[in-house]
């Protein structure tokens, strides 16, 4: 009898684990939850002597994001692992924009750097039919780079591209930066018929700037141009903030500058542009006042929208630069803004 129960218990202890296996195998196994990437914030502050301006280059092989990680690796190794305040993205194709985010909010994650602000915009094409998108970025640095403060020209717009860089070229002029002091030029084109061309007379009139053009739209009405453009002053101004109006130009050499994200808007009437705008600045207040305004860029979908954003800005229209793309990060979005403000201008 000892015999028999000695054997039956050593029969099922043999086949508890196969049992177990069993079950264990029948079982589905448990999804894998990833955590969700950060939010990046909405406004930073920078020291204006430290900026500093880079453009990734041109990609041409891979998906968009994949050049999207490959634009922000660049970045962030030509930046010898100084801060990256601000991010500007321009994304061309039927890719999906708010990538940018995700893969911004990842990669500084993972490289424990601090998170940028960002504006992602759609555009109708890149200087190569193979590139998704190129990214700009404004920089800390560790350096004094610009010891007299910085001139932000707004959108200076023309019938033609090389309209819009003679009057950039006017503007710079006129207000006694020189050539080769222009750090960074933005270019909004109707076409890109030669990228290559275009980049070389650009350069060949501001040999120092960091280039990019891109083609605003699919199909564009009309030939409008319109570049923009951020050069070091030779000499500080009488006064923190000065705004020339007739150049569309801003001097500012005051200590510190806030930059924003982009705030949409997700309609066409007055009351949604006022929307942005109070958002927008109270994502800036926590860095001081946000009164002064040294650059505004709205992006519009739609004529009406953007007029809206024309009207209910509180900012004098010498910093006001409108301009329509061809997307936006949100389907529902009609348009878009984003600011740098002077917390301690007058």
């Amino acid at each position: 009898m000892l015999r028999r129960t000695l054997l039956l218990v050593l029969l099922l202890s043999l086949a508890a684990p196969e049992s177990y296996s069993q079950k264990k195998k029948n079982e589905e196994p448990k999804p894998q939850v990833l955590p969700l990437p950060p939010e990046l914030p909405m406004a930073l502050e920078a020291e204006t002597e430290t900026l500093d301006f880079h453009i990734s280059p041109l990609l041409r092989s891979g998906g968009l994001a994949a050049q999207i990680r490959e634009s922000l690796g660049n970045l962030i190794r030509d930046t010898h692992g100084e801060t990256i305040v601000k991010l500007r993205a321009f994304v061309a194709g039927a890719g999906d924009a708010r990538r940018v985010q995700t893969e911004a909010a990842g990669q500084f994650t993972e490289r424990k750097l601090p998170l940028p602000v960002l504006s992602v915009l759609q555009v109708g094409a890149l200087g190569d039919e193979a590139a998704k998108v190129v990214i700009e970025a404004v920089v800390s640095t560790h350096k004094t780079v610009n010891p007299n403060g910085l001139a932000f020209v707004a959108g200076q717009t023309g019938g033609s591209l090389k309209e819009a860089v003679d009057k950039l070229a006017s503007s710079v002029k006129a207000v006694g930066i020189a050539p080769e002091s222009l750090l960074t030029t933005t270019c909004f084109t109707s076409t890109i018929e030669n990228y290559g061309a275009t980049r070389a007379a650009l350069l060949s009139v501001f040999p120092n700037t960091q280039v990019n053009v891109v083609q605003a739209l699919r199909d564009p009405p009309n030939d409008t141009s319109m570049c923009e453009a951020i050069g070091q002053l030779s000499k500080k101004p009488e006064k923190g903030v000065v705004f020339l109006s007739d150049k569309r130009t801003t001097l500012v050499s005051t200590r510190r500058l806030i930059f924003t994200g982009m705030q949409l808007t997700f309609g066409s009437f007055l009351d949604d542009a006022q929307e942005s705008f109070q958002r927008l600045q109270r994502a800036a207040k926590a860095f001081g006042s946000t009164d002064v305004a040294v650059e505004v860029n709205a992006y519009s979908l739609n004529a009406y929208a953007g007029s809206a954003l024309r009207k209910m800005t509180s900012f004098t229209q010498d910093t006001f630069t409108l301009q329509r793309v061809e997307g936006l990060p949100a389907i529902d979005a009609s348009a878009g803004i984003e600011a740098i403000l002077a917390p301690d201008g007058q």
